[in-house]
């Protein structure tokens, strides 16, 4: 299972790499989650009707850990955990990580604070990026 961070996604929109494409297989194959959070982070920064339009189509088509009181407690603990190290996490950043710890799911992102979070399995790719390879000429 894959959650793909806010920081992955608008890199791969400024590099001119659709998310959409890149996301399709893993979304086909019931591989991904989301979180309410990461959904706000993209698409409020999507300039293009267009673009928003398809991106919140994507994100409709995820399944999105939802942003509930149990996740409320487990980013509060894990907040005063981190705080007594000198670990200081923006609140989207621990809501993310105990979504992607509940669901079981490695975060994709760019973002260095989620080193921080332990048991939290991150990456800075989905695997096998050749889905948004443009297709052979013939």
């Amino acid at each position: 299972m894959w959650l793909v961070d806010s920081s992955r996604i608008i890199d791969w929109m400024r590099r001119g790499r659709s998310p959409v494409r890149i996301l399709r297989p893993f979304v086909l194959a019931g591989q991904t989650v989301t979180c309410s959070i990461v959904r706000v982070e993209v698409l409020r920064g999507i300039v293009n009707s267009a673009a928003h339009a398809e991106m919140t189509s994507l994100f409709d088509a995820i399944p999105e850990e939802p942003v509930d009181t149990e996740i409320g407690r487990q980013a509060s603990a894990l907040a005063w955990t981190l705080d007594r190290k000198g670990r200081v996490l923006p609140v989207s950043d621990l809501i993310i990580a105990c979504c992607a710890l509940r669901a079981r799911a490695r975060l994709v992102t760019l973002d260095p604070h989620f080193e921080s979070v332990p048991g939290l399995r991150i990456v800075k790719e989905l695997p096998d990026l050749l889905f948004d390879a443009p297709a052979p000429s013939p």
